[in-house]
């Protein structure tokens, strides 16, 4: 495998990408708290959707860059893809905000489960 960094999200024009997919979540400035699907979200809440993507991005880039075990880094590799992807099909279409909330905690709940494994 190669050291090559590979960025698994963006912001721009305001809006998260993933994988180049453009979210609807909304990151207008790191001051200000993110809006998705038009709904303010706390800042709390915003840090939280914002370290969820940056673990999400360094933990990607530790499995490409794994050289022993190279079938289990390859799987959880996988793995995080699936739960970025997720992101963005989860804050599709009308939601409430508490369900925001809820999918947010989820979200991280499996992020914490993809980093268990990792170590």
């Amino acid at each position: 495998m190669d050291n090559n960094i590979r960025e698994v999200y963006c912001v721009a024009g305001g809006y998260v990408y993933i994988f180049g997919i453009k979210t609807t979540i909304q990151n207008i400035d790191d001051l200000q708290p993110i809006i998705i699907n038009d709904i303010l979200i706390s800042e709390n809440l915003s840090m939280k959707v914002r370290y969820i993507l940056g673990s999400l991005n360094f933990m990607f880039n530790e499995t490409l860059s794994a050289s022993h075990n190279i079938e289990k880094e390859q799987s959880l590799a996988v793995k995080i893809v699936k739960l970025l992807l997720k992101i963005i099909e989860t804050f599709e279409g009308n939601i409430e905000s508490t369900d925001i909330e809820e999918r947010i905690y989820q979200i991280d709940e499996e992020r914490v489960e993809l980093k268990l494994k990792l170590t």
